[in-house]
């Protein structure tokens, strides 16, 4: 009997898991449908980088596909494949053939804390991969990612965009794109060797089958700008410092191979820089033919100041000359950069006074003495007695003397025996090597009290320490004359005479009868400083010579490698005071004072300057002192900008009114001509408010012989024209007043006109 209620409840759960089994298994079929559906499409199309990927969908037993791939005609054959799987009734949608993306465009930018990253990637793992990749590249920066997928990637494409991300801390800011095969580098390089890497890149592609094109890569501005050059051996020449770009650096190149006579390694360690001076090539070009002038030295651009130094020509004159000469084409800011080394002044010709002559005795029954031809060089002696005769009266002593003068050394006097002759011959060729030995001396016989042969010795050492003079023994005591070549010529007899001596020999306690010959003295002085070399008398000289210095406005700029030594011609400190005064009011000069010669030359923007200097030098020395004074007006180097224009201008204004003040120690009251030239005086300084200004008053020597005091009536009359100037609204502080009486005339005193043109007042402002 049927129960429908008793198994319909069995039924039901039945159903259920029927139905659940058939869903669950639908959506197997449906993904496996999917699966095998984009499958077959790759197998029969291809799949490519960067294009729309392949996907299906399925709908019971509909399959919709979509995508891109390589092949149409493969696209075609995977439909119709779709279409013949199991379980596909019906393949919808289509495939199409992927293009190109072109141009294939990325690019990485830096900005500061931003590093942005765009263009097209071929898929999204390359996308992540640039963006960790820059991160590490520059910590801290934020990534601004903008890339997206595209088709067309040449090959290498992945690696050359993880090398630029590589290279982009090479850049200070700036861009690194790629264009299909091509890439460039743009903006600022961080660094000079950052900019040298960025070319390299550029010039070897790190990745084949890329190549740089040129979009504006510069170098860093560099400040200062510096260039030098080193002329260290004959062969080599270092270059060093920065290039504006490669064309200047091949111009630079070119102008240090041409300057030089003969051919020249150039050791290039120039780097790369922006930010290059006006005219650089020129300078450059200028600093290159300087140099080949010099013995070695050095080049140096610095900014827009240039700086020469080293050492000039071996010949005095010919170095001189050039030291001028540069200083003569430089600019108004480099030419105290112009520290050219010269060799010291020649010495003059010195002449010994003729040497008396040395009579033979005369004696009968005597042999000759044996003859002194021991060496090449050395004159025969006269016919000498070896010894007295037996039975003869003894040879009277005469002092025994050596003379050294020019390339000859004369021996002479008496000599005890033929083994003191040889023991001084041979000491004459050890001591004065090359010159020639004429032998005057004596035989007498006779054993001075002492040691004879140890005292000619310790004289023949005394006398080669001198360039010319003589030493005589006479009674046992040592007596020394000539000059030294130098102070350590001078200083070398001076330790000798003070140390150890002969027994019994009596030695001068000083080397006051020696002096040293040329006695010279180097003054230099430009913008950068000044310098004092050479020979000096006293301490007190170096300190008046210091004081000069303290007092004009390279105080703090001495370099003194003076030395002290005794024997200066007389007035010499006194020429030595007035030859650096007059060298500081020049722009730049020297001076080398030799014995009692004085030779200055000079530069100088100031015509007024010229006039004085060349008048103190042939009027200020001491008796007996000559001078040889050449001062030329620069021709260029003179800047026209105030405060310089004011300088000029008050020149002008002096040499159209040389006359200030009426004549008389009392004539301090203002006259028209006066008052007028002092407003015109306001009117030039008003135009340069802060410049320092020094208001100097002259006078000639009328009336001094009654016992008027110039100095003073000079000093008053600045004081006058400085209270004027301040009544007209000059500040005060910008100005000073000093007064220097007789002592820098504009013409020589009792020349014609030279009362008017030295009762002057006359400005100086501070440069």
């Amino acid at each position: 009997m049927s129960q429908p209620t008793r198994w319909l409840w069995g039924v039901i759960p039945l159903a259920l898991l029927w139905g659940a089994g058939n869903l669950a298994l639908d959506d197997a079929i449906q993904r496996n449908v999917a699966l095998r559906a984009e499958q077959a499409v790759q197998a029969q199309a291809g799949s490519a980088p960067g294009a729309r990927p392949v996907t299906a969908q399925v709908e019971g037993r509909d399959v919709t596909i979509g995508g891109e791939v390589m092949s149409a005609d493969g696209a075609t054959k995977a439909m119709a494949q779709l279409r013949a799987e199991f379980g596909v009734r019906r393949a919808l949608g289509g495939l199409s053939q992927v293009v190109a993306q072109k141009p294939y465009s990325w690019f990485v930018s830096r900005l500061p804390n931003v590093v942005t990253i765009g263009g097209f990637v071929p898929d999204l793992s390359v996308a992540d991969a640039n963006a960790v990749a820059a991160s590490a590249a520059l910590p801290g920066f934020r990534i601004d990612d903008r890339q997206t997928v595209a088709f067309g990637a040449s090959e290498g494409f992945t690696a050359m965009t993880a090398a630029m991300i590589a290279a982009l801390p090479h850049l200070a800011f700036g861009r690194i794109a790629l264009d299909d095969g091509r890439f460039c580098i743009e903006g600022k390089a961080a660094s000079p060797e950052a900019f040298l890497a960025l070319e390299a890149i550029g010039a070897k592609p790190p990745v084949a089958g890329f190549n740089a094109v040129p979009c504006g890569l510069e170098p860093p501005t560099m400040s200062p700008y510096r260039w030098t050059a080193t002329h260290a051996t004959p062969e080599t020449v270092e270059v060093g410092g920065f290039y504006p770009d490669e064309a200047a650096r091949r111009q630079i190149l070119a102008a240090l191979q041409g300057s030089f006579p003969s051919p020249v390694t150039i050791r290039d360690e120039m780097k790369p820089g922006a930010g290059a001076p006006s005219a650089f090539i020129e300078k450059v070009r200028r600093a290159a033919a300087d140099l080949a002038k010099l013995r070695n030295g050095k080049a140096e651009i610095n900014g827009d100041v240039y700086a020469l130094s080293g050492l000039g020509p071996s010949n005095f004159a010919a170095c001189q000359a050039l030291r001028l000469q540069i200083a003569q084409l430089d600019g108004p800011d480099s030419v105290a950069q112009a520290m050219i080394e010269c060799p010291p002044a020649p010495p003059p010709e010195v002449a010994l006074p003729p040497l008396p002559e040395i009579p033979g005795p005369i004696l009968d029954d005597v042999s000759p003495a044996p003859s002194s031809s021991s060496g090449p060089g050395q004159g025969a002696s006269p016919a000498r007695p070896a010894a007295a005769a037996p039975g003869a009266k003894p040879l009277p002593a005469d002092p025994w003397t050596a003379r050294r003068t020019g390339d000859r050394l004369m021996l002479a006097g008496s000599i005890p025996d033929a083994a003191a002759r040889a023991g001084i011959l041979a000491l004459s060729a050890q001591f004065f090597a090359g010159l020639d030995v004429e032998d005057r001396m004596e035989l007498t016989g006779q054993q001075p009290a002492g040691d004879f042969a140890a005292s000619a010795a310790y004289a023949l050492e005394a006398l080669s320490k001198l360039k010319t003079g003589s030493v005589t023994i006479r009674n046992n005591a040592l007596a020394i004359a000539g000059e030294a070549a130098d102070a350590a010529g001078w200083q070398a007899l001076r330790n000798l005479l003070s140390g150890a001596r002969p027994a019994g020999l009596t030695v001068p306690a000083n080397v006051g009868a020696v002096a040293v010959r040329p006695y010279g003295l180097s003054l230099m002085a430009d913008r950068s400083g000044a310098a004092i070399a050479g020979y000096l008398p006293d301490e007190a000289t170096r300190a008046a010579l210091h004081t000069l210095v303290a007092e004009s406005p390279l105080s703090g700029k001495l370099e003194d490698s003076a030395v002290i030594v005794p024997g200066a011609p007389e007035g010499f400190a006194q020429a030595a005071r007035t030859a650096l005064a007059d060298l500081l009011r020049l722009d730049i000069g020297t001076v080398t004072l030799t014995d009692q010669t004085l030779a200055l030359r000079g530069l100088t923007c100031r015509d007024l300057i010229r006039s004085e200097v060349e008048t103190s030098a042939a009027t200020g020395l001491p008796p007996g002192f000559t001078a040889d004074v050449v001062v030329s007006q620069r021709q260029t180097g003179c800047v026209v900008d105030p405060p310089a224009s004011c300088q000029n201008d008050l020149d002008g204004l002096t040499r159209q009114n040389p006359v200030l003040f009426a004549q008389g120690t009392a004539a301090v009251e203002l006259d028209a001509v006066t008052e007028r030239v002092i407003g015109e005086a306001a009117a030039i300084l008003k135009k340069c408010p802060g410049s320092r200004v020094t208001i100097e008053g002259h006078a000639n020597r009328d009336g001094e012989w009654k016992g008027f005091d110039n100095l003073d009536l000079s000093l008053r009359r600045a004081q006058r024209v400085r209270d004027e100037l301040v009544r007209r609204g000059i500040d005060p502080a910008q100005l000073d007043a000093k007064g220097y009486g007789t002592t820098r005339p504009l013409l020589p005193h009792g020349a014609l006109q030279s009362r008017e043109m030295n009762r002057r007042v006359q400005f100086t402002v501070a440069k």
